[in-house]
């Protein structure tokens, strides 16, 4: 392969990719994890005779589709760049959104939804890696504002579809929506472009090469469980506002509420990310989301804990949105970016459309509470911290198992002079508050790919 030095970390370029990753996200993603906005309405109009449970089928089957496809669309993106993933996209969601306007009944309403996730799917994957071929250094600051306009489009949007619905016809509040996204999905077709220039697709077999490494098994496993049930609150936030009797202003901007903290939360991340290192980060974020879920959203509260509880709930998310995606491209050679990113959300698709339902369930079996639901959620954020984690507990306790024999080496012998590596074990030991992630962990260039000795 053609070898076009590393990535650039800034310039005109590299950050009109970012802005137009960031539009796109906006619009498609930003509507789709708005769709709890829409279920009230559905129940009382086209759907009126529905559970709740089978009109979220909708907001499922929708979040299915983004991440479902996604092997094929980073496959793709690693050939033949992001543009046509991106023409592709723009289109399809527009049809997508003139179906919804002038659907009536379920199955077309559910049509419409699958089409406009797929639109999504192809999208989001070269979203997300495009990032890794324009930036290095900067590569989670740059992710983290690319995945910020889903959660700013999340802000935008239940607020839009609220005054527009209460103003307008169905109708025309969808067509108007698809004109405005339209409007800023054009021009982001013409800045994302990939860096790396079209090469031949590498085998089939080549996607058997990430499975094998336990740091990129481990991740996929805790995005699994992690993604399993986070759009649930984002869809019954007006449950949980509703169930603690907070007033029908609150309810109605829960889902708002919920998606302002996510945008902080995305932002947030990035930078923190950058300055403590993306696993350390991102293997906390589960353990504070599930703190945060069991805290706020399992028993009955007052309305200020209500609106603690949703903004903290959407940061936490939100954050891990954004280091999914930075986190699987620092263990990743920058080749194969699209694809491992595009195997990791496509592995989160199935638990995607299984989490929601279930959570339905559980809060209709509670009286329209979050009850059950907030312990089932909460569960299933813990296990996911403790999977993540897994490679970064193993490293270290690799690495301190070699220094304690090194240690015991040097008591035998009598004196012997310190190796590099036990003096900088010796200092973090002493110091517990310099204690890192290990470096071949933290690093984006630690990929076996990318590992090259120092000297001979």
């Amino acid at each position: 392969m053609l070898d076009i030095g590393p990535p650039p970390d800034g310039g005109r370029d590299a950050w009109l990719v970012v802005l137009g990753c960031f539009l796109h996200l906006f619009c498609i993603f930003g509507l789709i994890t708005s769709y709890g906005q829409l279920v009230p309405y559905y129940i009382t109009h086209q759907l009126a005779g529905y559970s709740r449970s089978t009109v979220s089928w909708g907001g499922t089957i929708q979040t299915f589709m983004v991440f479902g496809f996604s092997v094929f669309m980073g496959r793709y993106f690693d050939v033949h760049g992001a543009r046509t993933l991106v023409i592709s996209g723009t289109a399809l969601a527009t049809i997508a959104l003139i179906g919804l306007a002038f659907s009536k009944e379920f199955y077309q309403i559910l049509l419409s939804h699958t089409a406009f996730g797929l639109s999504g799917g192809i999208v989001y994957s070269p979203a997300t890696a495009v990032a890794g071929h324009w930036f290095l250094k900067r590569r989670a600051e740059a992710v983290g504002f690319i995945v910020a306009g889903s959660g700013l489009g999340g802000v935008v949007y239940p607020i839009m579809l609220k005054e527009l619905l209460e103003r307008l016809s169905f109708r025309n509040t969808i067509l108007i929506i698809m004109g405005f996204n339209f409007v800023l999905m054009l021009p982001a077709c013409f800045w994302m472009k990939a860096r790396l220039p079209p090469r031949r697709p590498p085998p089939i077999s080549s996607l058997k090469k990430p499975w094998r490494e336990g740091r990129y098994v481990f991740l996929c496993l805790g995005t699994a469980c992690y993604a399993m049930n986070i759009m649930s609150p984002y869809f019954n936030a007006g449950v949980l506002a509703q169930s603690n009797k907070t007033s029908p202003e609150i309810v109605s901007y829960a889902v708002a509420i919920l998606q302002a903290g996510s945008f902080v939360g995305r932002i947030g991340a990035g930078r923190l990310a950058d300055r403590f290192g993306v696993w350390l980060v991102f293997g906390t974020i589960p353990f504070l989301t599930s703190l945060t879920l069991f805290a706020f959203w399992v028993g009955p509260v007052g309305t200020a804990p209500t609106i603690i509880g949703l903004i903290l709930y959407g940061a936490f998310s939100g954050g891990w949105f954004t280091l999914a995606a930075a986190a699987t491209a620092a263990i990743s050679p920058i080749e194969e970016i699209g694809s491992r990113i595009g195997m990791m959300w496509n592995g989160i698709a199935i638990p995607m459309l299984i989490g929601p339902i279930v959570t339905g369930r559980l809060i209709e079996t509670r009286n329209n509470t979050f009850m059950y639901a907030g312990i089932w959620t909460g569960c299933t954020m813990f296990l996911s911290g403790c999977l993540s984690v897994g490679p970064i507990a193993v490293a270290f306790l690799r690495r301190h198992a070699r220094t304690e024999a090194k240690d015991d080496d040097v008591e035998t012998s009598g004196t012997a002079a310190p190796t590099e590596e036990t003096a900088v074990s010796e200092a973090t030991v002493s110091d517990p508050t310099k204690l890192e992630v290990p470096r071949h962990i933290e690093s984006p260039l630690a990929s076996p790919a990318a590992e090259k000795p120092s000297r001979p």
